[in-house]
C-alpha cells in the first residue's frame, strides 16, 4: 500500500470515528481498529520494528497506532488509540513500548492538560499490560484515572515495563513513561510540548511515576511536567524482597528478581538458584500481580508465603555483591525532581518499609525538591491506592497554577 493510500484510509477511519486532529506522522502510521479477542502476545501490533528500525527513530517517535473500538471506551471518552513509540532500554538501547491515549468527550474549561497515569500492574507477561487490559475492558486500576477523564483531561497509560515486562527496572520505567507522553504528544495535533503534564500513581505505578520525574532533567527536559503525585513507593527494591519475604506478598520477591533479570541479562540469576528455584523463575514469568482480576496467571496466591531460602543456593542472595550493585541503580533518590512532588505511605504497607521512603523524601528534601509528604496512620498498602484521589487533585491544582505545598523542613 502506497503512503497516500495509507494516509487516505487512515483520514477515513479518524473521520469515522469522530476523532481529534493527527499530526501527519500519526496518520501515515495510523492503522486498523485494534481487536479486544487477541491478546498481546499473540497480537502483530506488538511485535517490535527492527534493531535498525528503532535506532533510526527518535525518543517518543510514534512506530505505528490503531484505534480502539467503541466498545472499549466509557462514557466520559471520546475516542482511544494504542501508540506503539521508540524509547531507551535499562542500558539505554533502543526499545519499542506501546502506550493508550485517551481523549476526553469534553475539554477541560482550563485548557489541554495532560494527564500520564502509572498503572500498577505489575507484570512479568505481554498479557497484563495496560493497553491489552484497557482494550478488554479489564484494567482492574482504571477506576482511579476515570475521573481524570471526567474533568476532561487527555490521559495517557503506558505500558511502562516494555515489551519483556522488566518488573521494577527504573532507567527503562523511567524513559517508557516521559516517552510516552512524547509518543501521544508527537501523536495528537492538539497537544504539544508546551502542554502541562502531571505524573501519578501507585505501587509499581508509584515506581514508574517517580522515576519518570527523576530522569525528566536529563532524559526529555523538554517536557512540561508540572508536577508528579505518588504512593506506596518500593524506594528500594531489596528491602521491598527483605520485607515481604516468607509472607502472603512473596510473589513480589520473585517477580523482582524476574523483572530485573531481564534488564540485567549479563547477571545469569538461574545460575543463583537451585533446582526449584529454576522452576519458580520459570514459572513467575508467565504471571502477574492482579492476574486474577483480569483473567491472567496469578503471582500472588502461587508464591504466598514461600521463603527465598527455597529457591536460591546462598541463604544471603540479596546481599551478594552483585545483586546490591543493580539494587543501587534501581533505588530511587539518584536524581532529585526539579518538579514539585507528592509523596503518600500508610504507616501499615505491608510490602514498603517507610524508612526508605522517609529517605527518598530527605534527599529530595535536601536537593531543593518541593516536597509534600503524608504519613497515612494505619493505612496498609492495599487501602493506600485508595488515596490516587488525593494525588489526581495535587495535580489539577499544579494545572490550576496553584503554589505546590511542601512539607520539607
Amino acid at each position: 500500500m502506497s503512503k497516500s493510500t495509507l494516509r487516505m484510509a487512515a483520514l477515513a477511519a479518524a473521520a469515522a470515528l469522530g476523532a481529534l486532529a493527527l499530526s501527519p506522522a500519526a496518520m501515515a502510521q495510523t492503522a486498523a481498529t485494534a481487536d479486544k479477542n487477541v491478546k498481546p502476545s499473540a497480537d502483530a501490533f506488538y511485535k517490535s520494528p527492527s534493531e535498525a528500525e528503532l535506532a533510526a527513530a527518535k525518543p517518543g517517535a510514534v512506530l505505528r497506532s490503531r484505534a480502539l473500538p467503541a466498545s472499549s471506551l466509557w462514557s466520559d471518552v471520546k475516542e482511544g488509540w494504542q501508540i506503539m513509540y521508540r524509547s531507551s532500554g535499562q542500558k539505554g538501547q533502543p526499545v519499542a513500548m506501546v502506550t493508550t491515549f485517551l481523549v476526553p468527550k469534553t475539554v477541560s474549561a482550563t485548557g489541554k492538560k495532560l494527564v500520564s497515569y502509572q498503572s500498577f500492574y505489575d507484570s512479568l507477561t505481554l498479557n497484563c499490560s495496560p493497553s491489552g487490559e484497557l482494550l478488554k475492558g479489564n484494567l482492574f486500576d482504571k477506576t482511579f484515572f476515570k475521573s481524570a477523564l471526567t474533568k476532561g483531561y487527555y490521559t495517557v497509560v503506558s505500558d511502562y515495563e516494555g515489551l519483556e515486562s522488566q518488573w521494577i527496572a527504573a532507567i527503562n520505567t523511567g524513559h517508557g513513561v516521559l516517552d510516552g507522553i512524547r509518543a501521544v504528544e508527537n501523536f495528537s495535533a492538539d497537544l504539544d510540548e508546551k502542554t502541562p503534564v502531571g505524573l501519578f500513581g501507585f505501587s509499581g505505578g508509584g515506581f514508574a511515576s517517580i522515576w519518570g520525574a527523576e530522569l525528566a532533567a536529563q532524559y526529555a527536559p523538554e517536557l512540561n511536567i508540572v508536577g508528579v503525585a505518588a504512593g506506596g513507593l518500593p524506594a528500594n527494591p531489596i528491602n521491598v524482597a527483605k520485607k515481604v519475604d516468607g509472607t502472603f506478598f512473596a510473589g513480589a520477591y520473585i517477580g523482582a528478581v524476574v523483572g530485573l533479570s531481564r534488564a540485567y541479562p549479563e547477571v545469569r540469576v538461574e545460575d543463583y538458584a537451585n533446582d526449584a528455584g529454576v522452576k519458580a523463575l520459570a514459572d513467575a514469568g508467565t504471571r502477574c500481580l492482579g492476574g486474577t482480576v483480569s483473567g491472567n496467571p496469578e503471582l500472588l496466591t502461587a508464591y504466598a508465603f514461600k521463603s527465598g531460602k527455597n529457591y536460591y543456593k546462598d541463604p544471603n542472595f540479596l546481599d551478594l555483591p552483585e545483586m546490591q550493585a543493580i539494587n543501587a541503580e534501581n533505588t530511587m533518590g539518584r536524581f532529585p525532581p526539579k518538579m514539585p512532588v507528592y509523596i503518600w505511605q500508610g504507616t501499615t504497607d505491608e510490602l514498603m518499609p517507610m524508612a526508605d521512603t522517609e529517605k527518598v523524601v530527605s534527599t529530595y528534601c535536601a536537593a531543593g525538591t518541593t516536597v509534600q509528604f503524608k504519613k497515612l496512620t494505619g493505612i496498609d498498602h492495599v487501602a493506600g491506592a485508595t488515596y490516587l484521589n488525593t494525588g489526581l487533585n495535587y495535580l489539577i491544582d499544579r494545572f490550576a497554577g496553584k503554589a505546590a505545598p511542601n512539607t520539607c523542613k
